[in-house]
């Protein structure tokens, strides 16, 4: 029988084939796989020059034990032969993790020889906090930091907007926090700036709100998502409550959160998504990119919208905004602001601002994850088109979950078509008026996002998107339900059918459509094997009137019309 010292041993003697049949026969057995026996398995995988079973084996492993400091030793050595600063990056984490003198010594002499033979060296994270109040959380975002990156990788850098609790006196007494101290609240803009110019010169900046938690190494992942490509300028993290960065819901209890994190920080095979902008709350951002695009812009003080204008800036300067999907960080939400009334009149007037700003409609959007239906292969060489693509976002989301795909976009607004340009290859045009520059049957997906709505011919349309598509190639399309209750209660209630700038009633749309009437204009342009899916309002965010109406209207009409009348948008995905 099989056991570890046999496979040690075997290793030891540089008899990685004896090793192998070992390893292969102890693990036979069911629950023997742990993070001892994943050092083995990758040791085995870097010797016959198997990257990819090194690299599952260090990633089975650090499930198991993120705390394991060999193994990101070996995580170091796996990207020496592609990026040095990333194998910089897991030697300084392994220290950190590592209480062994003589392996202390051994992985510092790792470190310093990348340093003296090939100049590589990584910046320290300059962590910027804004503190307003609530105490209680910056004591345990600040505490958070400390027991999860090493002092080498860090400095803590807050400051406070004229807090009116203790939170002044406990940050005075903190010896490793530079206090910066506001006599009024100048918002989080101008205070991130103010972070921002009191750190190292050579630090990247990273800006955190202080309702966070960081678990293991959320900040690690990050960094070497950053380091993953030279034009990177800022990353960011999932989170339990960040707007489209959220991954899972804020019904579970912080260790619960805090647990997941630990799962979710590990080596992920596909983890990046580029992004057209990154949410705040948690953003690192390259400190060359930071000295060519500037400071925050302070107009979106006291806050909202500043993390979306830099972003913009950061694709302008020619650099890539990238979400991390393996770094978790918790996030309670809601940190200094609230969601009362006066909240959401600022944060319309920020969205006018920026809008104004750019010169399009950034805000409101929404990415629309239409790709999630595609169900193929991750690696699979992809072409996908995105018609009505705006600012990119959704080019993005897509690009995330193929990275082998060749991304294409047609937006009519130039601006927006402009910025899309950084996602994918995008032309300007109007789909019903333009000639495609593209040969037919190029393209494995074609998605249209809120196309419909905006043709006068929409049949036309589909019919010639359709000559563009792969045999075997999809549509997939969302379109918004003229029977979502919020335009029929007051239509029926109030004989009040109003146009807003956006969304089921927006001035730019010229029909408007039901699920019967989206299914049918899908099959009489010749698309088959049809699917129809409903994105529905929550019952938990409608009004006791509105759960009211919906009920008498079911009573009324059947139960059958309960779907629809929570549903504001349909997506079809149908074949050629």
């Amino acid at each position: 029988m099989a056991d570890k010292d046999k496979i040690r041993a075997a290793i030891n003697e540089g008899d990685y084939k004896k090793a192998a049949e070992l390893l292969r026969e102890y693990i036979s057995e069911p629950d023997r796989y742990d993070d001892e026996i994943a050092i083995f398995h990758a040791a085995i995988g870097e010797h016959s020059g198997n990257r990819e079973s090194m690299w599952e084996a260090i990633r089975r492993g650090l499930f198991i034990n993120f705390k394991n400091y060999e193994l990101y030793v070996m995580l170091g050595n796996y990207y020496l032969c592609e990026n040095m600063q990333k194998s910089w990056l897991c030697y300084e984490n392994a220290l950190f993790y590592c209480d062994n003198p003589e392996d202390r010594e051994e992985i510092e002499g790792l470190m310093g020889q990348l340093e003296t033979e090939y100049g590589i060296f990584v910046n320290k994270a300059a962590i910027v906090i804004l503190s307003y109040n609530q105490l209680k959380y910056t004591k345990g975002c600040v505490e958070s930091i400390r027991q999860t990156i090493p002092e080498s990788a860090r400095e803590i850098i807050v400051v406070d907007n004229a807090s009116e609790d203790e939170s002044v006196k406990w940050l005075r007494e903190q010896a490793d926090v530079i206090l910066i101290e506001n006599e009024k609240n100048l918002g989080f803009p101008a205070g991130c700036n103010q972070g921002i110019l009191a750190a190292s010169g050579e630090s990247d900046i990273f800006l955190l709100n202080n309702d966070t938690i960081l678990p293991e190494n959320a900040l690690f992942w990050l960094r070497m998502g950053l380091y993953d490509r030279e034009d990177n300028g800022a990353v960011g993290s999932v989170s339990n409550a960040a707007s489209e960065q959220t991954v899972i819901d804020g019904s579970h209890t912080v260790e619960e959160l805090l647990d997941f994190g630990r799962r979710t920080n590990i080596p992920a095979k596909y983890p990046y998504e580029a992004r057209v902008s990154l949410v705040g709350f948690a953003l690192l951002i390259r400190r060359r990119a930071l000295e060519q695009v500037g400071l925050l812009d302070e107009r979106f003080s006291p806050g909202n919208c500043e993390d979306i204008d830099y972003g913009l800036r950061i694709l302008n300067a020619g650099y890539r905004n990238v979400l991390c999907k393996n770094s978790f960080i918790l996030h309670f939400g809601g940190g200094s602001f609230g969601r009362n009334e006066s909240y959401w009149t600022l944060l319309k007037e920020k969205q006018r601002m920026l809008n104004e700003k750019w010169g399009f409609r950034v805000l409101p959007r929404e990415t629309d994850r239409l790709m999630e239906h595609a169900q193929e292969a991750a690696e699979k060489p992809l072409r996908i088109l995105h018609i009505g693509c705006g600012a990119g976002d959704t080019l993005g989301y897509s690009g995330g979950l193929y990275p082998n795909a060749k991304l294409y976009g047609i937006e009519k607004d130039p601006k927006a078509a402009q910025m899309a340009s950084h996602m994918g290859i995008v032309v300007c045009g109007d789909v019903e008026k333009m000639e495609f520059p593209w040969e037919k049957g190029f393209f494995d997906y074609v998605l249209m996002g809120h196309v419909l709505e905006q043709c006068r011919n929409p049949e036309a349309a589909l019919k010639k998107i359709r000559g563009y598509l792969k045999e075997g190639g999809y549509l997939i399309a969302n379109v918004f339900n003229v029977v979502h209750y919020p335009v029929m209660i007051p239509l029926l209630l109030q004989d009040r059918f109003s146009y807003e700038g956006w969304g089921i009633l927006s001035r730019e749309n010229l029909k408007f459509y039901t699920g019967t009437e989206i299914a049918g204009i899908i099959r009489e342009s010749g698309y088959k094997e049809m699917e129809m899916f409903s994105r529905q309002t929550l019952p938990e965010a409608l009004e006791e009137r509105e759960k009211e109406v919906i009920n008498r209207l079911t009573e009324l009409m059947g139960e059958d019309c309960r779907e629809p009348l929570q549903t504001y948008e349909y997506i079809v995905k149908a074949a050629k």
